[in-house]
């Protein structure tokens, strides 16, 4: 079983993270062009000379490369902005919560992330890209209400879906209480809640991001230890969930690193 993922940061770190079987790269013709030097690559074709690039990296990892018109990479990323480049993958890996929480190298000091009805693939990607960013390790994933990891989820998050375990859960409330009971110490995201800055965290902890429009569900609420918000000076309603995510995951990871966790 495979899948195809799309764009030129993508299949960087995608080759580079080594986390999947990779069973082929296919590249633009035209890409072939520019990496023999024979000019830039056809106007159609944008983003085809980091397509190249990513074409070299993967020969140089004895990986399958196949240079094909672009009508081939249309069809496996069929009105996508594929860059010129499309690869063939296994598909990612999922973890149960035991096994991501096995996974930590330290397990009073950890950050992971959940999220509660983002059902935009653009914000779901921008939220993990985010995540991993700012050092958080895995992300619980609701198998409802809530986009999966589709190919365009991947792309926007330009491969940060390498450097995170996703744990999909089928109850996101049982899966938040499991946690609190091994000792994981839960922030929601809320325009009601104390400031993000002022708030002394512990850990290990999870913060939790709702949708734009519901925010977090109320028994969501219920279930967090604290609610944090981001306190704005105005000018606009609200940030969007992805912009509040990486705020949110940037002030929370320093006091990780610098409070040395609770």
């Amino acid at each position: 079983m495979s899948e195809y993922l799309y764009g030129a940061n993508t299949a960087e770190e995608v080759i580079n993270g080594g986390r999947r079987r990779i069973f082929r790269v296919m590249v633009a013709r035209s890409a072939r062009d520019t990496d023999r030097g024979h000019g830039r690559p056809v106007p159609a074709a944008r983003g085809q000379g980091k397509g190249a690039a990513a074409a070299d990296l993967a020969r140089r990892k004895g990986i399958r490369v196949e240079f094909v018109d672009n009508r081939v990479l249309e069809k496996y990323a069929p009105g996508a902005n594929h860059q010129g480049i499309v690869l063939e993958v296994e598909p990612l890996r999922h973890y149960s919560v035991p096994d991501a929480l096995a996974l930590e190298k330290d397990p009073k000091r950890f950050l992971w992330a959940g999220v509660d009805g983002i059902t935009d693939p653009m914000n779901l990607g921008a939220i993990l890209r985010s995540a991993a960013c700012f050092g958080v390790s895995s992300v619980l994933l609701p198998e409802r209400r809530t986009v999966g990891i589709t190919p365009a989820v991947q792309k926007t998050s330009s491969g940060a879906l390498e450097k995170l375990n996703i744990v999909p859960v089928g109850n996101l409330n049982s899966t938040i209480i499991d946690l609190k009971e091994r000792g994981v110490w839960v922030y929601g995201l809320d325009m009601e809640g104390e400031p993000l800055d002022k708030v002394d965290y512990a850990f290990p902890g999870l913060i939790l991001v709702g949708s734009e429009g519901e925010g977090l569900h109320l028994k969501t609420k219920e279930h967090c230890d604290r609610l944090i918000s981001i306190p704005q000076l105005g000018g606009v309603e609200s940030l969007n969930a992805s912009a509040a995510a990486a705020v949110a995951f940037y002030e929370v990871s320093k006091k990780l690193r610098s409070a040395g966790g609770k």
